[in-house]
Parts: structure tokens; C-alpha cells; sequence
């Protein structure tokens, strides 16, 4: 049998102020983080001009290190109706550029994270912080937790992604 191709994925955790940003790679069985970020956006700056600045990162990211899959986590709000319409805006935003590069798109909710980070559905950034530096041997004290669950968001689908079952999600 044959070993799988390398896979390279960009994962992020969606935001408006901050979106972390993960390259890594599935090389047979083992997991090796790549590049990892934290995009801030300017709260001088206007919505659109705070979405520009998400996507040019993205593009950069991609362009370096040229992935194939786009990995985003699910987004759920139930307090802050403006918050959460400026983070849909910019995780569209997002997943368009991916598509515009023609990645495949995988979305997972946070509970599917948690459980595959974790084992346990209701796992705490700390949690998810210790799991991701035991996972890839990284020191993640001083990743902002943006970083980190976007590293997780990475691993969730390296977990579980498997080419003979998916078909390419456009």
C-alpha cells in the first residue's frame, strides 16, 4: 500500500478583531504545524476595510504555502447581533477567497473541536491549549487563543478527513 500524499490545510478560528490563521500538514500519519498567526484587524478602520485586511493575509498564506483544503470553524452567537453580523461578513469573505483559489471548503462546528482536541464536548480554551502543544510538541503559552483554536480547527479535520470518503466541497 501505497502512502498518502502530503496534505496541507489552512485553518482558521472566524473573527472581526482577531482571526487565527494555521498551515499544517498530514504527512502519513503525523501532523506538523507550518505557520500559525493571529490577524488583527483596526477598530479605526471600516468594515470593509477591516474584511480587506483578512483576506489580503489570507491570500498571502495561501499563496506561500499553497493548501488544499480551507478549514473553518462554525460560528454561533447569541448575544451581540452586531458582533455576529460582522463576523459572518468576514468568514464569507474568507471562504470566498479560499473557493477563489480554488481550496475545498470543510466547516466545523466548536463541539466537533473540542471532541476531537479534547474527548470531552464541553473542553475550555485551556484544555484545547494543552491538547494542541501535546499534539505537536509546541509551546503554546504564549499563543493568543485565536492562534491555538485555529491550530485545533486544523487538527479536527486532519483527524478526520479521509479522501476516499469526501468529495471535493466547492
Amino acid at each position: 500500500m501505497l502512502p498518502n500524499p502530503p496534505l496541507t490545510v489552512l485553518a482558521v478560528d472566524p473573527g472581526f478583531d482577531r482571526v487565527g490563521a494555521a498551515v499544517l500538514q498530514k504527512i502519513n500519519s503525523g501532523e506538523i504545524l507550518l505557520h500559525s498567526t493571529c490577524i488583527r484587524t483596526d477598530r479605526k478602520d471600516s468594515p470593509a476595510e477591516r474584511i480587506q485586511t483578512i483576506t489580503k493575509s489570507l491570500e498571502k498564506i495561501i499563496e506561500k504555502f499553497k493548501p488544499e483544503h480551507f478549514i473553518t470553524e462554525t460560528i454561533l452567537f447569541a448575544k451581540n447581533k452586531k458582533t455576529a453580523i460582522n463576523v459572518a461578513q468576514a468568514r464569507g469573505a474568507m471562504i470566498n477567497t479560499a473557493s477563489n483559489f480554488g481550496l475545498s471548503v470543510f466547516e466545523y462546528s466548536p463541539l466537533q473541536v473540542k471532541i476531537a482536541i479534547t474527548s470531552y464536548g464541553r473542553g475550555d480554551k485551556k484544555q484545547i491549549s494543552y491538547m494542541v502543544s501535546k499534539l505537536l510538541k509546541l509551546d503554546t503559552s504564549n499563543m493568543i487563543d485565536d492562534e491555538c483554536d485555529a491550530i485545533a480547527v486544523g487538527l479536527t479535520h486532519l483527524s478526520s478527513y479521509n479522501p476516499v470518503f469526501h468529495s471535493k466541497n466547492k
